[in-house]
């Protein structure tokens, strides 16, 4: 059995999957959304001024695109959506800690408080 870049590749092939996935075309439309996100991380920092990101919501925009980044990237390229539900819950365990780490530092330096850092 000849299997093309086209084709699924089956399950018995892979270690712990539960289902088939797709080859390139998957991959390649991930790279384009991750782009385009990234894309929007650096007009956070190119328009200051723009409204969706304006008046001190750059980090809570950043935190969102942070988020969804890693999201795409674990259930995409690591295969995650394909694979066991304990691994799914540990990369997003992983997550959500680092967010709220994240989170504590910046109240800690009271940068959600603008003008009380002095």
């Amino acid at each position: 059995m000849s299997v093309s870049t086209h084709d699924p590749v089956p399950t018995n092939v892979l270690d712990g999957a539960v289902r088939e996935y797709s080859r390139d075309k998957v991959y390649v439309l991930t790279a384009l959304v991750l782009a385009a996100i990234t894309l929007v991380e650096v007009f956070t920092y190119a328009f200051p001024d723009f409204p969706v990101w304006a008046d001190n919501m750059v980090i809570p925009v950043l935190l969102i695109l942070m988020a969804v980044k890693f999201w795409i990237v674990a259930a995409i390229f690591m295969h995650l959506h394909f694979d066991k539900k304990i691994l799914t819950v540990a990369f997003y365990s992983g997550l959500i800690l680092a967010v709220a780490v994240y989170v504590a530092m910046l109240c800690m330096f009271r940068i959600f408080w603008p003008g009380s850092h002095t």
